[in-house]
């Protein structure tokens, strides 16, 4: 008998490639909630992505099921503590595309640091006047990177090789081989990156240490016209303390992929309304070859299941 198999925030053009592998897969665009605990009672496999709720009460709630799979390389949306002690294995996508929000971190750093948008504003109401629109260029100034997993590491080699940026890096497990291949310097703490640098940006996981990793005590160490650069996850930001701040002319801009509130926007409305702050709708992930690889993950992780295999994106800690 086949397994029963759910695929949530599915977009329409990717479900033509689930139901050519699982012809029997139910797909839904919506996010997975608690409304549909009652159709999905017989799910043996859930594959979901980051606005999805696997909370413990949800995952009680699911007697069948046996794998859950995230599309992403964060699972702060997945109680991983609740899901081993119901014996569910969850797998995610470590690694669809590092490069990929590499390069959109830099997309928001240039947009912020060569008035991009305002340029672009400009230009298109027929106004081709230059002034006031001084760009900072990035070559010689220190770039911070806390976190220098995939994602940071390939922001370190960008920083250093391609813009000539002095970069600093903290990350809780210090790799002097990767530091030599990407060109940056190793710091002994957080404070370090906070007074040292002239650009952040972050790219580490959202956990319970993480969380508000940006707050106002460690704003007040940082530099005065200081830009910050999130792609990683809205909460590891104290969205309060960076308005205050913003307000005060601490930052020079603020460019942000994420945000605490993805869910409900509008809660964040007076921080994404700050004409310092640049923004995207979390779309750092969603280019062409990180979509194809999320879901051949996705696809390998089922196929080990189903043939009983050890399985390879499986996530251990918890």
């Amino acid at each position: 008998m086949e397994s029963k198999i759910y695929f949530f925030e599915v977009e329409p053009n990717e479900k033509v490639a689930i139901l050519k592998n699982y012809p029997q897969a139910i797909c839904f665009e919506e996010v997975f909630s608690a409304k549909f605990l009652k159709r999905c009672s017989d799910a043996e496999i859930i594959c979901g992505f980051i606005h999805s709720d696997f909370s413990g009460e949800n995952l009680k709630r699911l007697p069948k099921l046996k794998l859950l799979i995230t599309r992403s390389a964060g699972f702060d949306h997945i109680d991983l503590a609740a899901a081993r002690k119901l014996g569910i294995a969850v797998c995610n996508v470590a690694d669809y595309g590092s490069h990929v929000i590499a390069e959109h971190t830099f997309a928001l750093l240039l947009a912020a640091t060569r008035n991009i948008v305002e340029g672009n504003k400009r230009a298109k109401g027929c106004d081709f006047c230059y002034q006031g629109l001084c760009g900072e260029t990035l070559r010689g100034k220190t770039l911070g990177v806390v976190g220098v997993g995939k994602i940071g590491s390939k922001v370190c080699g960008i920083a250093s090789r391609g813009f000539g940026m002095e970069v600093i890096a903290f990350d809780k497990y210090p790799d002097a081989k990767l530091a030599k291949k990407f060109g940056f310097r190793h710091v002994k703490s957080l404070s370090e990156i906070w007074r040292k640098s002239d650009i952040i940006t972050l790219h580490t996981p959202l956990t319970h240490e993480t969380k508000h990793l940006i707050n106002s005590k460690n704003i007040a160490q940082m530099k005065t016209g200081v830009i910050l650069v999130n792609t990683a996850r809205g909460s590891l930001i104290d969205t309060a303390a960076l308005v205050k701040a913003i307000k005060a002319g601490k930052f020079r801009k603020v460019a942000l992929d994420v945000i605490e509130n993805e869910k409900n926007p509008k809660l964040d409305k007076v921080l994404l309304n700050l004409p310092e702050v640049i923004a995207t709708p979390h779309i750092a992930f969603y280019a062409d070859t990180a979509k194809e690889k999320m879901y051949c993950a996705a696809f390998e992780s089922i196929e080990e299941f189903r043939k009983q295999r050890k399985l390879t994106h499986q996530i251990k800690s918890t």
